[in-house]
């Protein structure tokens, strides 16, 4: 009989240990947008960087103040002012979602590589960062960016 249960017990535990979650289609769906945002900043594709707001969305960049509206978003990122950004590198790390009925909430690591430039005005900057994200579920069950947050751990000049 001790045998039996030497034989048995390991094997129970191996049954009842939890299988590691896999992502819901909604986390599955949030972590799409998560995708076409970076990937639209890589590809310098501002029609695809606005197209995951929504219209009322909130930003919240560190150290400045919040901008609210898709077309405030717009003049803050892409202004029609000749200036140029140029993304070389852009890594987002999703270390947390929440999936909450109608929303939803992402917090990731960054790093961001970028240069500026305006005339005779030329800047680099490396960023370092936290962001948390929330969305919000749409009526044609879509998800997408209601308020975004980020600070900077560490930014520096290149």
């Amino acid at each position: 009989m001790k045998l039996l249960t030497l034989i048995a017990l390991p094997a129970l535990f191996l049954f009842c240990t939890p299988v590691e979650n896999q992502p819901t289609s909604e986390e599955l769906q949030v972590r799409e947008v998560v995708q076409s945002y970076v990937e639209g900043w890589r590809n310098m594709d501002e029609e695809q960087v606005l197209s995951v707001f929504e219209d009322g969305a909130r930003i919240s960049p560190n150290s400045l103040n919040p901008i609210e509206g898709k077309e405030n978003l717009k003049n803050f990122w892409f202004p029609d002012d000749g200036s140029q950004t140029i993304i070389n590198r852009y890594e987002i790390e999703i270390i947390d979602t929440q999936i909450m009925d109608s929303l939803a909430i992402t917090t990731h690591t960054s790093v961001l590589d970028w240069d500026y430039i305006n005339g005779e005005t030329e800047f680099g900057r490396i960023q370092n960062g936290i962001s948390t994200i929330v969305y919000r579920k749409q009526n044609d069950d879509s998800w997408k960016i209601w308020r975004a947050m980020w600070t900077d751990i560490k930014a520096i000049p290149k």
